[in-house]
């Protein structure tokens, strides 16, 4: 498994929660959806001492399109430094712009865009930018070592976090009342 590696086909969501008004609370659906990683980036959060660094994000931004800004559709899983560098821009859905076949990743942590879309994804966020390719092909070499010389770093490294959330039991909260919505007949 390649560390860097953008899925194969545009990402299907897998999840649709509805009903949170505080979109922290999409927060443990988000992190499933994205395997635990940016959408943009790919960090991974078993690579982090502190998960805060990921964040809630609104593809659509919220001063541009308040009628999304709680719906699940619109939100992604990103890194604190991708959420930062995109801001209040408007760029390609990176779960469309950013698969296999639209970025090439190189050895040396460069990321090569293939399309329009991805080309803009890139060089609107600094995917590029010399410090993240040095990062990115660090990390490639570390794991490319580990799993010759040490395949149980190699899964640990690549591994889910410890703390997968408890999806099936998560319940939206109605605004100020402090209790789940009422479900089905009763």
């Amino acid at each position: 498994m390649i560390p860097f590696e953008y899925p194969d086909t545009p990402h299907v969501r897998r999840h649709g929660p509805t009903g949170y008004l505080d979109v922290a609370r999409y927060r443990p659906w988000l992190r499933d959806e994205y395997e635990f990683r940016c959408v943009y980036c790919l960090r991974r959060e078993v690579w982090e001492p502190d998960t805060s660094v990921f964040e809630v994000e609104h593809w659509r931004p919220v001063v541009t399109h308040p009628e999304v800004a709680t719906d699940y559709e619109n939100l992604r899983y990103s890194c604190s430094a991708c959420n930062s560098a995109k801001g209040a821009g408007l760029v390609p859905d990176p779960c469309v712009a950013l698969t296999s076949s639209a970025v090439r990743v190189h050895l040396d942590g460069r990321l090569e865009p293939v399309t329009p879309p991805a080309r803009r994804v890139i060089r609107l966020l600094d995917l590029n930018d010399p410090q993240y390719v040095v990062w990115r092909g660090r990390l490639m070499r570390i794991l490319s070592l580990a799993a010759v010389h040490a395949p149980d770093l190699h899964r640990e490294l690549l591994a889910l976090p410890a703390d997968l959330p408890d999806l099936p039991n998560l319940k939206p909260i109605l605004f100020g009342t402090g209790l789940a919505p009422r479900m089905g007949p009763g």
